[in-house]
């Protein structure tokens, strides 16, 4: 899947399938989808790690992972990436966990 199919899968509020990414070193993440959080101009999703290369994660390795959701219209590119600044990161745990639960 291509970094815009994964982003419109996420941003598509029918979809309840789990996210499927695969890294440079073709290792496979299966996540479910929490939420997405605008904030400051930038899309955040958040989802829960479930699996790497097809093995349920343990209770350790289990968590959440947030990810930012880009577009160049210059280039006409979507783009995926990990958050790993932990202030951003706590940033969008914090409006996350403030939401009302559904």
């Amino acid at each position: 899947m291509s970094d815009k199919d994964i982003i419109n899968q996420i941003l598509d509020d029918n979809n309840v399938e789990h996210v499927i990414l695969v890294d440079e070193e073709s290792n496979t993440f299966e996540m479910a989808q929490l939420g997405v959080i605008p904030l400051h101009g930038v899309v955040y999703a958040v989802l829960d790690l479930i699996a790497i290369n097809h093995q349920r994660v343990s209770e350790e390795d289990a968590g959440v992972v947030i990810l930012e959701l880009d577009f160049d219209p210059e280039a006409d590119e979507y783009f995926i990436t990990t958050i790993e600044d932990d202030d951003i990161f706590n940033e969008v745990m914090e409006v996350y966990e403030s939401l009302p639960m559904e």
